[in-house]
């Protein structure tokens, strides 16, 4: 139940891995695009750690427990040492005191020191959790077939609806009173003209109801992250190259956006996964380089425009997210790791 434009943007970008997903890009002198020629420059300062298991890293807290998923549950890796414990549902986020969110049988749930609470009885999923006042979950909720944003507030389920003219709406993320989500709106379609169903992100809050964040000749977009300043990551497409992903900074207080161009032109279609308090952003992009040579994604820790590369840079890795640290999670020959600040 993820964002229709980010599935599509992960699916743009994995789709050229194949078999390349254990190769590494060495760091070496030479500035020709070739995976064995990147500078050490290009690598942060990172460290890679292994978590235990198989499952998909899919969002950490500022203690820096991690939550996997599989189809039918999850996994939490608990404190330094990473224990593992096997979860009753399908994460989706953390927070802070360990509270986790995600779907159980198809509703929206939360789990906590062993124990499950179902948060609706329609068919729904919690989506995100208010890191620092886990009483606050947001995600989507089925009404009569309709896909509605929604809040759950101590348990207590608030219908946010849809935005005008959208058949499907949901909340991705939320942070100190800020919310944001994704809509599908019945909208212009700048590529053949007429109008077309296209993906629009929103901001939202109780008093105000929905906003729409314009993001300047962009006319396809999510949003994907939140930080307590108001700060939002997130991707836009189009008009004319709706292939191709650019990294998007929404400030919500001013009600602006900015869409930034890769800083490196061999790595592209940036999809900024995280976003902390320091504005420092995780992000999965695709490295194609100008000449021939493997091709797949990378995960980078900078800005919506891209960064350092996390080593030791092997095709086919994923930065799923960021906290308060710097710490990000991610996956990494296919499997859940940490990357850590070295300083």
């Amino acid at each position: 139940m993820r964002s229709i434009a980010l599935r599509l943007a992960l699916v743009s970008m994995v789709a050229a891995i194949g078999c390349s997903g254990e190769r590494a890009l060495a760091p070496k002198a030479g500035t020709t695009g070739q995976l064995s020629d990147l500078p050490p420059e290009s690598f942060a300062d990172y460290s890679r750690v292994s978590l235990p298991g198989s499952e998909t890293a899919v969002a950490l807290n500022d203690s820096g427990d991690v939550v996997g998923a599989t189809a039918s549950g999850g996994v939490l890796w608990h404190g330094a040492l990473h224990e593992r414990i096997a979860l009753p549902i399908i994460p989706t986020a953390i927070a802070n005191d360990g509270t986790v969110a995600g779907s159980v049988d198809g509703h929206a749930a939360t789990w906590k020191s062993g124990r499950v609470t179902i948060l609706d009885t329609a068919t729904s999923v919690a989506l995100a959790i208010c890191r620092c006042e886990s009483a606050t979950v947001v995600g989507s909720v089925q009404v009569d077939g309709v896909t509605h944003a929604a809040i759950w507030v101590d348990g207590i389920p608030i219908d946010a609806g849809l935005p005008p003219s959208s058949s499907h709406a949901e909340f991705s993320s939320i942070a100190a009173g800020f919310i944001v989500g994704n809509a599908i709106v019945h909208q212009p379609d700048p590529r053949a003209g007429g109008f077309a169903d296209l993906e629009a992100p929103y901001s939202w809050s109780h008093s105000g109801g929905w906003r729409p964040l314009i993001f300047g000749q962009l006319s396809v977009g999510a949003i994907t992250s939140l930080n307590s300043h108001g700060f939002a990551v997130g991707v836009g497409a189009g008009p004319n190259a709706f292939t191709t992903i650019r990294g998007i900074l929404f400030d919500l207080a001013a009600g602006t956006a900015q869409d930034e161009y890769p800083i490196n032109q061999t790595i592209i279609n940036i999809l900024p996964t995280g976003i902390n308090d320091s504005n420092l952003v995780s992000a999965t992009a695709y490295f194609s380089p100008q000449e021939t040579g493997p091709q797949g994604t990378i995960a980078l820790v900078g800005s919506v425009g891209g960064g350092l590369i996390l080593p030791p840079g092997v095709l086919g890795d994923q930065a799923l997210g960021i906290n308060s640290a710097g710490v990000i999670a991610g996956q990494s020959n296919n499997l859940p790791v940490l990357w850590v600040p070295n300083a």
